[in-house]
């Protein structure tokens, strides 16, 4: 029986694919290409942008035009979506479940035993899709409830891997010819902190960033020790976690990319305040500037929505501001679609397309020219 994986949204999805297709492989599937001919499409969706789910409907309407294979959904997707996929779809399932898909395979190939899944999802050995550059994730969900965001919903609470596990995943890669390691999760520098009310997370109230060691900087320190010519990067940290201890780590450590992405979302303080993210402008600033003054060859991504309710055209141009302030190399834009079950999806979407589009193409000039 012949197959192909369709991956949409983040980095996660895509590590999460790669562990996809080791159960299908184990279960006797053969792997063809997304233009060949194939009996089943496994489609690993994303429901945190509406544009990433028109997509899904887009893909599945020309599947069904040609030679209507077997549609099997799973991945990062709101209750909402998944009602309405639910007719188009001929199964839908938990990402982190996938010893059901094992014994699903073996249901619809006849065959007499399905490959024994291991019921712990993370140690299902991943099928890397690049060999000198891998995804391996430390940290599954959040706790952060972000307005405008649908991945406590999707995703669930933050639960850690344990350092055991994601230690032997690094050296099995780097003794495999990888180069390059990406740690991986929705705020990585929560790594096994049990409290949301950790000892260093940043306040509008409280900037200051204390010396804490914390179990995201122990496990660094452990991950350096591994032998071998690479290097790790990690994604997403987000701004109000991010301890000094961590800052001197990547400053003085070859092993630790100095690439650095550390999402803003906004520039002006009252929509920041309407997002749910608890920092000012000039916290973000200034931690930039702490970023700065010690790690020599920082090189700083991040993410901005434009158009997010009550966004006036004078409330945007302190996004501009910020970031000409903040001299980003990168930044990922997008224009903001409300999520069904977000705090934000009750408020107003009073910015038009238009004006949205507008806004994208003004930072995407600034940063990404």
């Amino acid at each position: 029986m012949k197959y192909f994986i369709v991956t949409l949204g983040c980095q996660m999805n895509i590590s999460d694919s790669e562990r996809l297709k080791t159960v299908c492989e184990k279960s006797g599937l053969k792997s063809v290409p997304p233009a060949g001919g194939t009996d089943l499409v496994i489609i690993n969706a994303c429901s945190v942008r509406q544009a990433a789910v028109d997509r899904i409907f887009g893909r599945i309407k020309v599947w069904q035009k040609k030679s209507k294979p077997l549609i099997f959904l799973t991945g990062c997707i709101l209750p909402a979506d998944i009602k309405k996929l639910t007719p188009r779809v001929d199964w839908i399932f938990k990402i982190n479940d996938l010893n059901k898909l094992a014994k699903k395979i073996q249901e619809i190939t006849h065959l007499e035993k399905s490959w024994l899944c291991p019921k712990n999802y993370s140690k299902i050995t991943p099928q890397y899709s690049k060999k000198d550059e891998v995804y391996i994730p430390i940290i599954y969900g959040c706790n952060n409830f972000c307005s405008y965001c649908a991945v406590p919903f999707t995703r669930g609470r933050e639960k850690s891997r344990s350092e055991q596990e994601i230690i032997a995943e690094v050296k099995k890669a780097v003794k495999n010819g990888a180069k390059k390691i990406m740690l991986l999760g929705q705020n990585v520098n929560r790594y096994k902190l049990k409290n949301q009310k950790s000892k260093i997370k940043m306040t509008r109230k409280n900037s200051k960033l204390l010396n804490t060691k914390t179990p995201f900087v122990e496990l660094l320190k452990k991950l350096i020790k591994i032998p071998g010519n690479f290097q790790l990067l990690f994604m997403s940290p987000n701004p109000w976690d991010f301890p000094a201890e961590l800052i001197k780590l990547i400053a003085t450590e070859p092993k630790i990319s100095k690439q650095i992405h550390l999402p803003v979302q906004s520039g002006d303080d009252q929509i920041l305040k309407r997002m749910n993210r608890p920092y000012t402008s000039k916290q973000y600033l200034d931690l930039v500037s702490n970023l700065r003054s010690q790690i020599s060859g920082l090189k700083l991504s991040t993410d901005i929505i434009v158009g997010f309710p009550g966004e006036t055209k004078k409330a945007f141009q302190n996004t501009p501001l910020l970031c000409r302030k903040a001299q980003f190399d990168k930044a990922y834009i997008s224009q903001y679609s409300p999520r069904p079950d977000t705090a934000a999806a009750r408020l107003k979407d009073d910015v038009s397309r238009l004006e949205k589009k507008r806004r994208w193409q003004i930072l995407n000039t600034l940063i990404n020219k």
